[in-house]
């Protein structure tokens, strides 16, 4: 990916990311996917085996996504796509 693209990614998601925490309360968490994967591995430390999970893309766009339940524990989630991509999760307990 050349250098001003993923510059682009990296901002777009920073800021949609610093948006919604600043509006988020506690039991919250948002997580930055930089780099475009399959796989997002979230480290989220609220205590909660099945927390409600919403993923967008990096323009903001809410997308469909997948959790591996076997994976899963009180503090950390694994997201699947079926493509690679780059964006954020928004965590609630």
């Amino acid at each position: 990916m050349a250098e001003p693209a993923l510059r682009q990614i990296i901002e777009e998601v920073n800021h949609n990311a610093d948006l919604l925490e600043k509006h988020l309360s506690e039991g919250v968490h948002v997580h930055r996917q930089i780099e475009p994967s399959t796989i997002w591995a979230v480290q989220h430390s609220l205590g909660s085996l099945r927390p409600l999970i919403e993923t967008y893309d990096s323009n903001g766009n809410r997308i469909g996504h997948s959790v591996n339940r076997q994976t899963q524990t009180f503090n950390c989630a694994e997201i699947t796509f079926a493509v690679p991509i780059a964006g954020y999760a928004v965590l609630r307990f």
